[in-house]
């Protein structure tokens, strides 16, 4: 998946190095070479270690065909593969390249851990900010200073179970479903969906739906509010407007039971047909088609004041070695600057549409129905703020929310008891 699961945080990390998942991609001709004017190799982490994993894997033996440059690919899953990075890259052991989430950009940075990314080179490389959609380019910057290069942009969208759907009404006269506006038209529309043993919404694909942090951020974003206050000082989830999302969050199961338990999953759910409505990553289309799903698909319904839509992009970065191997450097722009041009494949084949605008007007991906929907919600298209807090007030959130959306918490207690939390993590 391409996406960045709940684990072990950094802090807790142990220190050790074993590698994980460590898959060397290498052309064999090239492998023969002398070492005498060998081109370098070069190492490559990424969390991509679901079907996502394999695309990029097979990416990787082509820019290795076409370029003589050899990769060592190690595929680690994402919490674990932070950790590894914020011990390894001091102490001399961290990888060339680095794919890593927008909201981990400020801490690294900040920790030291990643390159600057200056003007001169990125131009000489042929990167520059107009090629890209301005919110993931934004996003790889952290104090005036740019740290990454956006590969793509995950992101929520809504998958709707077409037959269910059909069977209480909800299809307009071309055919299409019909789409909530607003809460109370999407807990009327879920109440009337919700029948035994098959629920009318759901959020997430994870294993506990409660602590599903991402959907209450967009959540967030849609009320006009977020987890810090603008100028980044105070945490903000004790104000009216967040307390409104967590009184909603606290509704749909507890009170209402027209979502999924808190223990379910609610991807499984849906490919079961038993989920009508469902919010989640679009990380999830690929497996549904192969499946054989009979779903539609729509941009996030506006909730609440606005139609926001929650991404997590990737990032390459290029962690901060002890002793600058310009030929290894030069060898990780090509292979970033490779990826890039081919970024179409990437859109196609991983359904993660690119942050870099030229694919955008191929006709294989503005003629998927899918792709071309995550493409239009471009512009309500929002990132999490740029904080080095932003992760760990995630931790801190995820138990919180799972409290209240079960019930055992009320909402206004909750948040005011975790903007304390949040507001006592140190500087």
């Amino acid at each position: 998946m391409g996406h960045r699961p709940v684990g072990i945080t950094r802090r807790r990390f142990l220190g050790t190095t074993v590698a994980m998942g460590a898959a060397t991609v290498l052309d064999p001709v090239r492998r023969m070479a002398s070492a005498q004017g060998a081109k370098p190799t070069i190492s490559f982490w990424n969390g991509l270690t679901g079907a996502d994993g394999k695309v990029m894997g097979d990416m990787i033996g082509q820019f290795t065909k076409e370029t003589g440059i050899q990769v060592e690919l190690q595929m680690i899953v994402w919490p674990d593969l932070y950790a590894k990075l914020q011990v390894s890259t001091p102490a001399g052991e961290g990888p060339d390249v680095c794919l890593i989430h927008t909201v981990e950009v400020p801490h690294f940075s900040g920790d030291g851990i990643l390159d600057e990314m200056d003007d001169r080179t990125l131009a000489s490389k042929g990167f520059r900010g107009e090629d890209y959609l301005p919110s993931p380019w934004n996003g790889g910057t952290y104090k005036g200073k740019r740290y990454t290069v956006p590969l793509d942009v995950p992101q929520h969208i809504l998958f709707m179970n077409m037959k269910l759907m059909k069977d209480a009404g909800f299809v307009n006269a071309d055919g299409t479903p019909k789409v909530p506006n607003g809460k109370d038209e999407l807990i009327q529309m879920a109440t009337k969906l919700t029948r035994g043993d098959v629920f009318g919404f759901g959020v997430g694909s994870g294993a506990n739906i409660g602590r599903y942090v991402w959907m209450f951020q967009n959540f967030l974003w849609q009320n006009g509010t977020n987890v810090f206050t603008p100028d980044l000082k105070k945490c903000a989830l004790a104000e009216p407007a967040a307390v409104e999302v967590a009184e909603f969050w606290g509704a749909i199961y507890a009170k209402n039971k027209i979502a999924t338990p808190a223990n379910a999953n609610p991807r499984d759910a849906f490919l079961a047909g038993k989920l009508a409505m469902w919010i989640s990553g679009s990380w999830n289309f690929t497996g549904l088609r192969e499946a054989k799903m009979d779903f539609a698909v729509a941009p996030v319904p506006r909730i609440f004041k606005q139609p926001t839509v929650f991404t997590i992009p990737h990032q390459f970065s290029l962690p901060k070695p002890k002793a600058l191997d310009a030929a290894k450097r030069d060898a990780a722009w090509s292979m970033i600057r490779w990826l890039t041009d081919h970024v179409a494949e990437w859109t196609l084949r991983a359904g993660q549409v690119s942050a870099y605008r030229k694919p955008h007007t191929d006709s294989r991906i503005t003629g998927d129905p899918v792709l071309k929907t995550l493409l239009a919600q471009a512009p309500n298209w929002q990132n999490g703020q740029a904080t080095p807090k932003w992760v760990a007030a995630e931790n801190l959130t995820r138990p919180e929310i799972e409290s209240v959306y079960i019930g055992q918490k009320a909402a206004k207690p909750a948040m005011e008891g975790l903007a304390r939390q949040i507001d006592a993590l140190p500087d």
